[in-house]
């Protein structure tokens, strides 16, 4: 894992601005490089990164013509909503660039968005105060037992997830709302979505209880379909998942873990071996909810002390599509440290990845797919893990237009 942590030190300085630029704003994240011949700001925000997690924001100046730093003694509350946002934005922004630590400026653009000014690899090299900081976080790491995999932990490793779909009245194609049938709570409920100041519960979203095991999490989200086939009466209507299956309405497929530690390695190998391949998978469609939704390592700290990656899209398009998926989750959640290929640290892949380019993510795939054949564990996941890489070998794509109910035998 440090081998990986130089490398990525190495690509982050080895790429000009103008790259670094580039990768952002692919992933949707508005940069402006502070300029060396004008003090273009008078306060922004300098936020410190250790392994994902905030350590502090404060208040920067610029001193003259210059990037010299210049910190108000005193943090911001870590609990503000502009303390959460300029977070999210900061780890988003490294490991955007490859990095999981480090220090990122960032200006207010508007009441409720931020703009990337500068980022800086190893903030602690030259401050003494910083490096007490970072120093003691990783203290209180290696105290907590970060950065092991769930195999070697004291804590089940569980995996749960909340997929969506919409209803669709056809032939005209317009959406239902969910929570004409479904309620907020529940196994199947409805989720929320603001638009125009308006709070809107359009999409309907399946909550099975989460579980160690691949097959009972697949009973489990029978069971919630099950439930919500009960409650949709109209039969007319039809289910739709995948990416963005009906124009303005883009879809997750969000995973929930516990009883392993969150790190950068363990979201980048989801990135790459089962984002990536997902992606190649997809509906054409599917990309267009991309960057706004689905961008790569896309996560949130839950408060049962677990995270959410929220990166994939909608599997319910099919059974198999689904317990492929849940497969790989147990998969790479129990072996991520074994795999250990980043393609889409790659410009071009990466560039592929937003821009639903499935010619050039196939020339990558070959090379994972031996990777996870090769584990030692992989006979244990083959029966659900196998189709799906079938199916990518195959250059099979799903359709997002179908109705899913009869994949499902919710008929």
């Amino acid at each position: 894992m440090m081998q990986q942590v130089g490398q990525a030190l190495r690509r982050f300085r080895q790429m000009s601005d103008d790259e670094k630029q580039r990768r952002l704003e692919r992933s949707g994240i508005s940069v402006r490089w502070i300029d060396d011949n004008t003090a273009d700001f008078a306060v922004g925000y300098a936020v410190q990164i250790h392994q994902l997690r905030m350590l502090e924001i404060r208040r920067r100046t610029i001193e003259g013509h210059s990037k010299v730093r210049a910190y108000d003694p005193s943090a911001l509350d870590s609990s503000s909503q502009l303390s959460v946002r300029m977070e999210r934005l900061a780890v988003r922004t490294l490991y955007t660039l490859g990095l999981d630590s480090g220090e990122v400026t960032l200006t207010l653009l508007g009441e409720r968005s931020c703009q990337v000014r500068e980022v800086v690899a190893q903030p602690w090299l030259n401050d003494k105060r910083l490096d007490m900081l970072y120093e003691a976080a990783a203290r209180e790491e290696d105290v907590q037992g970060q950065g092991l995999p769930a195999v070697q932990g004291d804590k089940q490793l569980l995996i749960g997830m909340d997929p969506e779909f919409v209803l669709v009245r056809m032939p005209e194609g317009r959406v239902v709302p969910a929570s004409r049938y479904l309620g907020r709570l529940g196994v199947a409920g409805c989720d929320a979505v603001t638009r125009r100041g308006r709070t809107l519960y359009p999409v309907a979203e399946l909550r099975p209880a989460p579980s160690g095991d691949p097959a009972l999490l697949l009973t489990h989200l029978r069971r919630a379909f099950a439930a919500a086939a009960r409650r949709i009466a109209d039969r007319t209507l039809i289910w739709q998942a995948g990416g963005m299956p009906q124009s303005g309405f883009p879809l997750g497929g969000h995973l929930h873990f516990s009883g392993i530690p969150l790190n950068g390695s363990l979201l980048r190998a989801l990135d790459n071996y089962l984002a990536l391949p997902l992606a190649l998978l997809e509906d054409k469609r599917a990309a267009r909810r991309r960057p706004h939704y689905g961008n790569l390592g896309d996560f949130r700290c839950q408060p049962y002390g677990g995270f959410e990656y929220r990166t994939l899209p909608s599997f319910l398009v099919s059974p198999q599509l689904a317990k492929g998926v849940i497969g790989m989750a147990f998969l790479i959640a129990s072996q991520y440290p074994r795999l250990e290929r980043r393609p889409l640290d790659e410009e071009e892949a990466h560039r592929a990845f937003y821009e639903g380019n499935r010619i050039v993510l196939g020339e990558y795939m070959e090379p994972l797919i031996l990777d996870i054949v090769s584990l030692d564990v992989y006979p244990q996941y083959k029966a659900y893990v196998g189709p799906l890489l079938d199916s990518l070998r195959q250059g099979k794509q799903w359709d997002e237009s179908r109705d899913l109910r009869p994949f499902w035998k919710l008929s």
